[in-house]
């Protein structure tokens, strides 16, 4: 069975047919190799001429900090608690790779110096004077040295934009983490901040949109100095006591803490007691910066608003705590009730790495409920289409030439419609003629020759009057409205 369409436009009233658009990798070049426009990987010449000038200048000038990242966090001779960080380059390098297209699409507008009252230059740069001067004046130690440093870079934000600001304060950062800092994390964020200000100074905001993310996630892989990493660890170790001596009592194990030491009772009968020590190292700093670097992987990797990439990120810093805490008191209750010696031995790793499993579900859990939570509402107009079972066509395909295509209850053609014919303006009164009508005289009969019988008029065929193309035969099964008879006396 057909079903017509009478919005259809009329077979020679068909719209001229356009060739299909082109994708961003055709019309870029993202595809690979020399395109005809003259770009290549979708970068033109002058690009990877400035590419191939400035990334051994940078390497170069940051050699002493890439040896150092590498001495630290390869996963072969390097540090345990940094192993992740092999992975936090490659994370970034597929974000742009899944974002190629918007990114190739983008305009280059070099930046430079910009408008003095730009919202986006004079706003942040009073708030970071402000809050760097609170900071810097109001606290001691390293994090006042953070503050002053952050009122610095905003007095440059506000005199040099935000490109020359970024890229002279990163060497100036740099410089002070060599002599007097001697700081290799602060070399580290140096290095960062000076790769942003040249990606915004070549590029411009409208590129920086897209590759802000792989720059900043880059800070995720710079392990932290030794003062700071005590001095998160210190609360950590005292809090996986606190939690671990409460499950243990809770399963009815005897156990009371002292510090970050946990007394329990033991199951030999030679030593009543035993004393389990939550080190530095299980204080979970380790599984905190993992489980921040998946969070923040997790959340920028997939198409959701920005708030809810913020959420599922700060989201693992207590997902990372709480998965720690079950882990110290699952050794504990490992120690007491299975096997000393195993709890100190191959368990004692292998636990940690279980928990990374629990971890990375709780992380995704929190995306499906904010999924489920906030849900848009759909257009009125696609709401009262899906009650009625109709599936909208899109604008585009109502001007294209009418085709065939299958639905759920057969095939729907469009059969063609002739135009509308053009609206008649009507008279005004005054400009009417009113014609009176002649009386037609009745014709008179002529008389018949004698003898001759009278011959019966002929009957003419009943004209068939063709269906008018603009209307819809009924479907088969459909009986139409019989018309209702005049009443009598009407």
């Amino acid at each position: 069975m057909t079903e017509l369409n009478p919005q259809a436009p009329l077979a020679g009233h068909l719209p001229t047919a356009r060739p299909a658009p082109r994708s961003p990798l055709e019309s870029t070049g993202g595809g690979g190799g020399l395109n005809p426009d003259g770009t290549y990987f979708g970068l033109s010449l002058e690009t990877w001429v400035k590419v191939a000038v400035l990334a051994p200048l940078f390497i170069a000038v940051y050699w002493v900090v890439i040896r150092w990242l590498w001495d630290k966090t390869n996963p072969i001779w390097g540090e345990a608690n940094w192993g992740h960080a092999i992975c936090i380059p490659i994370v970034g390098l597929y974000y742009l790779y899944i974002n190629r297209d918007e990114l190739l699409n983008q305009p280059v507008e070099p930046l430079v110096l910009g408008r003095f009252t730009a919202p986006w230059r004079l706003w942040p740069a009073v708030g970071m004077i402000l809050i760097g001067a609170v900071i810097g004046f109001g606290t001691r130690g390293f994090i006042a040295d953070g503050g002053k440093a952050l009122a610095i870079f905003g007095g440059l934000v506000l005199l040099l934009d935000w490109a020359l600001a970024s890229l002279l304060f990163g060497l100036f950062m740099f410089a002070y983490g060599i002599h007097p800092g001697q700081n290799q994390f602060v070399q580290g964020c140096a290095m960062i901040l000076t790769l942003f200000g040249v990606v915004l100074m070549l590029s411009g905001w409208k590129v920086m949109k897209y590759a802000w993310f792989p720059i900043a996630y880059l800070i995720c892989g710079i392990p932290w100095p030794p003062l700071v990493y005590s001095y998160i660890a210190s609360p950590l170790q005292t809090l996986a006591a606190k939690v671990a001596v409460v499950t243990l009592r809770f399963t009815g194990v005897t156990a009371y803490r002292t510090g970050t030491k946990i007394n329990m009772a033991s199951s030999s009968i030679t030593s009543p007691m035993r004393t389990l020590n939550v080190a530095e190292a299980c204080a979970g700093l380790r599984s905190l910066m993992t489980f921040i670097t998946v969070g923040v992987a997790v959340a920028f990797l997939s198409a959701r608003p920005l708030w809810q990439k913020i959420i599922i990120t700060v989201s693992s810093i207590p997902i990372a705590i709480f998965c720690n805490v079950m882990r110290v008191a699952g050794q504990g209750l490992l120690d007491h009730y299975v096997s000393e010696q195993l709890s100190q031995s191959f368990a004692h790793q292998f636990v940690g790495i279980m928990m990374l499993v629990p971890a990375f579900f709780m992380i995704l859990a929190v995306g499906w409920v904010l999924d489920h939570l906030f849900v848009e509402e759909a257009d009125d107009r696609d709401r009262n289409y899906s009650q009625l079972g109709v599936i909208p066509a899109a604008p585009a395909m109502a001007a294209a030439a009418p085709v065939a295509a299958p639905a759920a209850g057969g095939l729907v053609m469009d059969i063609p419609r002739r135009p509308a014919a053009p609206k008649v303006k009507p008279v005004p009164a005054e400009a009417q003629t009113h014609v009176t009508p002649r009386a037609v005289p009745a014709a008179k009969p002529q008389p018949s020759q004698q003898g001759a019988k009278p011959q019966a008029a002929p009957t003419k065929p009943a004209a068939v009057t063709p269906p008018r193309p603009g209307i819809v035969p009924p479907r088969p099964g459909i009986v139409p409205p019989r018309p209702q008879r005049p009443q009598e006396g009407a």
